[in-house]
C-alpha cells in the first residue's frame, strides 16, 4: 500500500485512462509572466470549482484537449488553457490558464507553432547536427562520473515534456558489456517515498527477470535522483511478479513507481486493448504516466532489427514459449554452427541465440519455417518438449497448428508496416490527451516508422540519443540514414 492506496494491481475500480476521467491535463509550464493579463483559474469544471470568471477579448485561446490544438485569432496576446476529458468539446474554457504572449508559446513548443524549444543545459542535453525535421539531442548516460547525474535530467525532460518522444539507446555500450542489465535501456526507477503522482511503464519483449546489473537483461533501472542501479529481481525493492493476457508478465513493485511488463506481440496483436488494459491495472488516474515502449516485436511484427516480417517474428515469438528439459546433458550442433553444451531446461529461443551467439547475420536469417521445423525435430529427441505454463507434451503437430492459427488471426490486426493496432489505441487514449509521455525507445531506426504512422507531423518529438559519440561507424550511418529518406 502507498499511503491510503492499495497496492498497484490489485484494484478493480481503477477509473479509465480515456475520456470521462476528469483528470487534468497537464504540463509543466514556466510561471505566468508578472503584469501579464487576465485571470487564472486552477481547477476544472468538472470538479466543479472556481473557475476564470473573465479573460480580456484581445486573447487567444488555445484549448489543449486534443492533439491538434484548436487556435482562434486574436490579439497580441495569447491564454494557454487546459480543459480536463469531461470538457474535451469546446463548450467551456476551463481548466488552468496561463497568459502567454505568442513568442512565449513558441518557446514552449505548441503544436502547429514549431518544435519543442529545450533548455539544452537544464537537462544536459548536446544538439547532433543532423539534416532533420525536427531537433536531436543527446545526453550522456554511461561514460564518467556525470552519467548517473543525468538520469535525472532525462527523468525531468521525459516528465516535463508530454506527448510522443523517442530515445535511441546505446548498442554500442550494450553489447561491449555482454548485454547485461547495467548496460542496457535506461529506465528511470522514482521511489514512492518521493510521493510524486506518476507511474513510469517499460514495455519490452526481452525483458529477464534476473533483475541484477550484472544479469543478462535489457532493463537499467536507474534511481531518478542518484542514477544508483535498482535490483529487480523478484522480491527484491518491493518487486513482485503478475501476469496479464495470454503471455505477459508483470513486475511492479511497492516501493518504486514503476511497471517492467515483458510484452508479448501474440498479445499486442490479439487484443487492440492490450496495452491500455494494462496500464488501467497498474496506474491510478491521478498519476502522470510515463510509458516507455520498445517497438520489434512488443508494437512492431516487423524485427526491422533481425530483418524478420511477420512470419519470422511470429516463428521467433513462439519460440520463446517453448522450453526443452534435456533428459541428459548434450552437445547441440544444427547446420554447420557452433557445438553449444546443453545441460539445462531452456527455451528454443534460447538455444538458437547459443548456437548463433555474436553472429547477428545468423541470428537474423535462421527464422524460416523450414529451419524451425527441423530444429525442433532435432532438439524434441534430446528431451521433453513443453509450451510455457503447459505440463503437457507440446509436439510439432501442435506448434504447426497453433502457427498457423496465429499467421491467420495475426495478419488482420496490424497495419501495412506490421504495426499492432494496441499502440495505436493506447497513443490515442494515453499521449494524445496531453498531460501524459510515450517514449518509444530501441536500438534501432525502426522507431520513424512508428512515429510518421502514428502523428501528422514529426517535427513536434522530442527525439534523444544516448551516447551518440560511443556508438559505432556503422549504427550513426543507419541512424543519420533514416531521415533522408
Amino acid at each position: 500500500p502507498v499511503g491510503n492506496r492499495p497496492a498497484r494491481g490489485v484494484s478493480s475500480a481503477a477509473a479509465s485512462i480515456g475520456a470521462g476521467d476528469g483528470a487534468f491535463l497537464r504540463r509543466q509550464l514556466p510561471p505566468r509572466p508578472a503584469g501579464a493579463m487576465g485571470q487564472v483559474g486552477a481547477a476544472c469544471c468538472c470538479n466543479s470549482e472556481e473557475l476564470v470568471d473573465s479573460m480580456p477579448e484581445s486573447t487567444t485561446a488555445i484549448a489543449e484537449v486534443a492533439l491538434p490544438f484548436d487556435s482562434k485569432s486574436g490579439g497580441t496576446d495569447s491564454v494557454w488553457s487546459r480543459a480536463c476529458t469531461n470538457c474535451a468539446g469546446g463548450q467551456q474554457t476551463c481548466g488552468t490558464l496561463f497568459q502567454q504572449t505568442p513568442a512565449e508559446l513558441d518557446a514552449l513548443g505548441v503544436p502547429g507553432l514549431g518544435p519543442p524549444k529545450l533548455d539544452l543545459a537544464a537537462y544536459s542535453l548536446a544538439p547532433l547536427s543532423l539534416e532533420t525535421s525536427h531537433p536531436v539531442v543527446d545526453i550522456n548516460l554511461f561514460d564518467g562520473s556525470r552519467s548517473n547525474g543525468n538520469v535525472s535530467h532525462y527523468y525531468n525532460l521525459c516528465k516535463d515534456y508530454s506527448g510522443l518522444h523517442v530515445t535511441t539507446s546505446c548498442f554500442t555500450v550494450w553489447r561491449k558489456h555482454k548485454k547485461t542489465n547495467g548496460h542496457a535501456k535506461v529506465i528511470p526507477a522514482v521511489p514512492v517515498s518521493d510521493r510524486e503522482e506518476v507511474c513510469v511503464f517499460f514495455f519490452d519483449d526481452n525483458l529477464e527477470w534476473d533483475g541484477k546489473e550484472d544479469s543478462s537483461g535489457i532493463c537499467s533501472l536507474r534511481h531518478a535522483k542518484t542514477g544508483e542501479f535498482i535490483d529487480f529481481t523478484e522480491g527484491k525493492n518491493g518487486f513482485r511478479r503478475d501476469t496479464a493476457a495470454r503471455h505477459t508478465v508483470v513486475f511492479h513493485s511497492t516501493h518504486y513507481r514503476n511497471v517492467l511488463v515483458k510484452a508479448n506481440i501474440l498479445d499486442a496483436m490479439e487484443d487492440p486493448a492490450y496495452f491500455t488494459k494494462i496500464i488501467e491495472r497498474f496506474a491510478w488516474p491521478s498519476d502522470k504516466l510515463i510509458i516507455f515502449m520498445d517497438v520489434n516485436s512488443t508494437i512492431v511484427c516487423n524485427d526491422t532489427v533481425q530483418n524478420k516480417d511477420l512470419s519470422n517474428t511470429l516463428l521467433s515469438t513462439m519460440f520463446e514459449f517453448v522450453e526443452l528439459k534435456p533428459s541428459a546433458a548434450f552437445d547441440l550442433s544444427f547446420e554447420g554452427h557452433p557445438q553449444t553444451r546443453i545441460d539445462k531446461p531452456k527455451t528454443f529461443k534460447q538455444l538458437v541465440k547459443d548456437i548463433t551467439k555474436d553472429n547477428r547475420e545468423a541470428y537474423g536469417s535462421f527464422w524460416t519455417a523450414d529451419r524451425c521445423e527441423r530444429f525442433f525435430v532435432e532438439v524434441a529427441s534430446k528431451g521433453e518438449v513443453r509450451w510455457a505454463g503447459d505440463d503437457r507434451p507440446f509436439p510439432l503437430e501442435a506448434f504447426q497448428r497453433l502457427f498457423q492459427e496465429y499467421i491467420v488471426s495475426l495478419s488482420n490486426v496490424i497495419n501495412p508496416d506490421g504495426i499492432a493496432h494496441s499502440w495505436f489505441q493506447v497513443f490515442e487514449r494515453v499521449a494524445a490527451k496531453g498531460c501524459h509521455t510515450v517514449v518509444l525507445n530501441s536500438f534501432g531506426v525502426d522507431t520513424r516508422k512508428v512515429v510518421v504512422a502514428t502523428i501528422p507531423d514529426e517535427q513536434h518529438i522530442i527525439h534523444v540519443t544516448v551516447n551518440y559519440h560511443m556508438w559505432d561507424d556503422r549504427d550513426q550511418q543507419k541512424f543519420a540514414g533514416q531521415f533522408k529518406q
